[in-house]
């Protein structure tokens, strides 16, 4: 730990590609901190690090150094793939990429006594759909009904009395060729009951399609909550999921205020799922209710920050320092 006068040393573990970074180091050096920035898809081509036998570690990169000693905070933001040779085999690239992750994984659980956005634990445990939804149903929220399966029989039992959406177990992406390819929430038809062999090969989340009159996407960091409505019923593609617009942008954003007892809910939400952070998606109905639809641990934030000109990276910043 930094000693009594030294600057706060903060890890930011990220990728090379988050943008979100740059100004949450920017805010940490603002307020006197270290900040070294950890981009995990440039490990171990570009940065190095070793580990005694103390688990006492050293990180270098192409700018900064840091001891494991000296941390005081971590943002674990993202944890990418590393960057690897193409002309790599597929064996030999999955090996190198399990052992980087595993000594990545190491480091990071075996640091004692800093104050973490979030818990990488928390996070993990948070990204599964069973576990946020029973303590969201905990908390207090209302939820649409659910069904998690590869039983093809029991998602045509439950499509038979509601409308049925489908979206991903855990993280919603493939990775094709080092680009990442999201995979939209999207509404279950008839003609996708008729053929529902692809459970074989993965289970899927299926939950009742809530009607609604905008999504809402709330961002808590420690006790601020930042909510902002987001028109999607304005566009045919963004009516499931606002995600899928070609263009999020065109989606008129609009700073919302949450009643309070949503608001309270929320960040309970998030504390009771051990995290410092989280993005949470909610949909509002005609009748004014908010449906809780799911929480993302490391949600972006920074489309939100440009367009309605909240200080997010101030406040995990702030977070970070205590």
């Amino acid at each position: 730990m930094s000693a009594a006068g030294q600057p706060a040393a903060v890890l930011l573990v990220t990728t090379s590609y988050d943008l979100s970074a740059e100004l949450v180091a920017a805010s940490l050096a603002r307020r006197g901190a270290y900040a070294v920035r950890f981009d995990t898809d440039h490990f171990p081509a570009e940065i190095s690090a070793c580990i005694d036998e103390t688990g006492r570690w050293v990180l270098r990169t192409t700018t900064d150094e840091l001891c494991s000693d000296a941390v005081d905070a971590v943002w674990y933001r993202k944890h990418a793939a590393p960057a690897l040779p193409t002309t790599l085999d597929p064996a030999h690239a999955e090996f190198a990429e399990r052992e980087a992750r595993a000594f990545i994984t190491g480091a990071l659980l075996d640091l004692d006594g800093v104050r973490w956005v979030s818990d990488p634990t928390s996070v993990w445990r948070a990204e599964k759909k069973p576990a946020q939804l029973r303590v969201a149903a905990a908390v207090g929220f209302e939820l649409p009904r659910t069904r998690i399966t590869n039983d093809a029989a029991a998602v045509r039992v439950f499509a038979a009395t509601v409308p049925v959406v489908a979206k991903a177990v855990s993280s919603g992406y493939i990775t094709r060729d080092g680009s990442f390819e999201t995979i939209f929430t999207s509404a279950v038809s008839t003609d996708d009951l008729d053929d529902l062999a692809s459970l074989a090969l993965a289970p899927v989340t299926f939950q009742e399609q809530v009607a609604k009159r905008s999504d809402v996407r709330v961002t808590v960091v420690g006790e601020h909550v930042f909510a902002a409505e987001i028109e999607s019923q304005a566009l045919q593609e963004s009516r499931v999921d606002w995600r899928a617009a070609d263009d999020p942008r065109r989606l008129i954003h609009r700073e919302h205020d949450l009643p309070a007892a949503i608001a309270s809910r929320c960040r309970i939400l998030v504390q009771a799922l051990g995290l410092r952070y989280g993005a949470i998606d909610l949909v509002r109905t005609e009748d004014d209710r908010y449906v809780f639809l799911e929480i993302n641990p490391n949600g972006e934030w920074l489309w939100l920050q440009d367009a309605l000109g909240w200080p997010i990276a101030e406040r995990i910043a702030e977070e970070l320092l205590g």
